[in-house]
This record gives structure tokens, sequence and C-alpha cells, in this order.
């Protein structure tokens, strides 16, 4: 569902520009926070010892919940300096919350709220697995769809150019006396035995060294937001941020490889897009403010099929970082009596996520404009709001 924004560009401007506007509605759209790592075989790719972690694989952590938290302290504080939150406890057609159906996405939403609305008891919306909205499938059974996606993602993948970054984690993990190796007899990450996997009702992956370097990746960059001693973050062979640049492209790469493809992001993201839609259509029957919480593949295939431009991330390694939000902003110009959009990327540096920073309009969060290719915005970021309606429905 959809999460965090820009609070820190209201927080600095709200007398200039944003004094001139009324905020009336909010769509957050977030990644979940701070998680286990995903992989069960990582024993398997190292002799070292890996950090224990006490959660089951892919839940939320404890620090994850307090991160979350944290945003939402912030975004209660934006949104009631907007005027568009009150100090009471908000009902459902000013607040909804609706997150994907597993415990990290789910947790993320309640630890939002829990902070953004203390003893409110605001209820969090999830349905039974899998939840269609979410889930990062492919959806088109055409055959012409698949061998045109296929043909577009091996020509990505035949095009990375990841051997640095590769060697770099082989040489961490000491590779070729893994388990993985000795047994297996798979002794080089820069062996290109990569393979797409594409089937209709899944999400699309890869199997082979990319894929063991990607989950590799992430569980070290999960270890590094959850705070651990550095010598259980790669064993402390990760020492500088130029070293952390280059392993993400790691899975930026991989992310690239089966997400990012126009054809395949837009079949994926197509249902989470059209919930979206019909709270963008819809007036007076939407809640001035939803939150959406999913998963890194939601926002990469959202980012990509609203068809941005090219945009960095300040202060952080990650493409689409934990706990990240895209906020969509409508807004009203008083003086010209018009609706507008802006959308930011909102989220915590890989600083303010390590050290569980606290953060409060003073002290925001990092924030991204966000501009897309297929609308013209005016020298503060503003969209007309009738030409992303035009815009959006060209989606669907």
């Amino acid at each position: 569902m959809f999460v965090k924004l820009f609070l820190v560009f209201c927080a600095l401007t709200v007398t200039t520009v944003e004094s001139k506007y009324r905020l009336k509605q909010v769509i957050i759209l977030s990644r979940h926070n701070v998680r286990t790592p995903l992989a069960r075989n990582l024993n398997e790719v190292t002799p070292k010892p890996w950090p224990s972690w006490k959660e089951k694989p892919g839940y939320l952590t404890p620090k994850g919940a307090y991160l979350e938290g944290i945003m939402g302290g912030y975004f209660s504080a934006w949104l009631k300096k907007e005027g568009i939150l009150c100090s009471v406890c908000p009902t459902e057609d000013i607040f909804y919350a609706y997150a994907n159906t597993e415990q990290r996405t789910v947790v993320s939403a309640m630890s939002f709220i829990d902070k953004a609305f203390p003893n409110c008891n605001v209820k969090v919306h999830f349905k039974e697995k899998p939840d269609p909205v979410f889930n990062p499938v492919i959806h088109n059974e055409t055959t012409i769809f698949k061998n045109i996606a296929v043909k577009e993602m091996n020509t990505r993948l035949k095009h990375l150019s990841l051997n640095n970054s590769l060697l770099f984690v082989e040489n961490i993990l000491d590779y070729k006396d893994s388990v993985q190796c000795k047994s297996k007899n798979e002794c080089d990450l820069l062996d290109n035995k990569n393979k797409i996997n594409y089937r209709v009702g899944y999400k699309p992956y890869i199997t082979g060294p990319l894929k063991v370097s990607k989950s590799v990746v992430d569980a070290f960059i999960m270890s590094y937001y959850e705070g651990f001693p550095m010598k259980d973050v790669a064993w402390d062979l990760i020492t500088d941020k130029d070293h952390w640049k280059q392993i993400m492209e790691i899975s930026n790469g991989y992310h690239d490889v089966i997400f990012n493809t126009t054809l395949v992001a837009k079949d994926i993201a197509a249902p989470l897009i059209k919930y979206m839609s019909d709270i963008f259509f819809s007036k007076e029957e939407s809640p001035k403010i939803t939150l959406l919480m999913g998963h890194d593949a939601n926002m990469l295939t959202v980012l990509n099929t609203f068809n941005f431009k090219a945009y960095t991330l300040q202060n952080q390694f990650e493409k689409s970082p934990v706990g990240g939000k895209i906020v969509f902003q409508k807004w009203f110009d008083e003086k010209h009596k018009k609706d507008l959009l802006k959308i930011n990327y909102v989220y915590q540096s890989t600083e303010q996520l390590r050290h569980g920073l606290n953060l409060s309009l003073e002290i925001p969060p990092e924030f991204t404009l966000l501009e897309l290719k297929n609308c013209t915005a005016d020298s503060n970021g503003f969209y007309v709001w009738d030409d992303f309606i035009s815009f959006l429905k060209s989606l669907l």
C-alpha cells in the first residue's frame, strides 16, 4: 500500500510555493520496512558464519517496525500541518490503509499507523493470499506477449555489466570454499549461466549466479539496516560507500531485467494501477489519505509504467529502499481554482535506517521530486490534474 511522502519538501516550502495551494488528497504507495533476508540457503554460499536473525525469513523485524513508526509519525505531523488531518482519530473516509497479505507488509502498515495515530485503533485492510492487487505476476497469457517479453528480458540480461561487482561479492564470500562450489561444482559467480524463468501467473525471476549474488547482497543490506556490528555485515569487508554502490549494482541489475521492461512492468502493475486509478478518478467517495503497503516489485513496476524521468535517490544505495514511498499529492490552486498534482519519492537514508534516527518536520526524511515524461510540469513541479487523469486513462 501506499506509504510515505515528501514531508521534507512541505516542511521547507510551505510558506512559499505550497502556501498558495491547499492539500486535498494523498495516496502513499510504500515498500515495507527492514525485514530478515529472504534466502534460506545462504550457508551454502560461504564457509563463513552469518549473523543470527530471530525472525523467520522475509519477516519484518522489530527494528523495521520501529523505523516504519518513525515514518508514520512524520507523515502524521506533515498531514496535520497541511490541514488534511485533525488531531482526532481519523475515520476511514479520511485515512484508509490497505496492505498486501505478507507479514512484513501488514506489520509495516500497522507500525506506521500505531505511531501516526496512537490509541486510535485504525484498521489495516488486507486479503487472503494471494492478493491480486499486489501480487507481482505475469497476467498476459498470449504467446506473442511471452515471446516479446522474454526477448526483452534476455537482451537486458545479456547487456548487464557486473563483473567487477560479482567478483567483489565472490571474494567477500570465499565462494570457492563454499558448499555450493565443493558439492555442486558451482564455483564462479561470473559464470554466465543465468536463465530467465517466465510463467503466466508467477513472478518472473532469474536462476543462476546472478540470483545467488542478488540474495547475498540482500542479506548484506538488511543486516546493515538492522544495525548489526560491521563484523557481522559482510564480515566487515564492505568498508565504504563505493563498495556499497558496487554491490548494489547487482540487485539493481537483477530487478532491471525482470521488472523494468515496459511491457512486463505494465502487465505486472496493472491490478495495482487499476486500484489506484479508481481512487484518482472518484471524487467525494475516496478517502483523503490512502496508504498502500507493498513490495519493491510493486514500487519498481509502478515507477516504470508511469514513465518517470530518470532520478537519483540521494544518500541511498537502493533503487527502491525499504520503507520508501511514492507520494501522489492532489493540491488545489486557490488563485486559479484548479486541481494540481505533485509526486515525490520519500525515503529514509541509509544512515537514518541503520541508526534509527528520529524524523520531524525540522529533520525530515530524504525526498526526490518525480517527473512524468508524458505530462508537462510547471517550474515548481506541479502538473495540471486533468492532464494527469488523461495520461492515467491511457494506461488502463
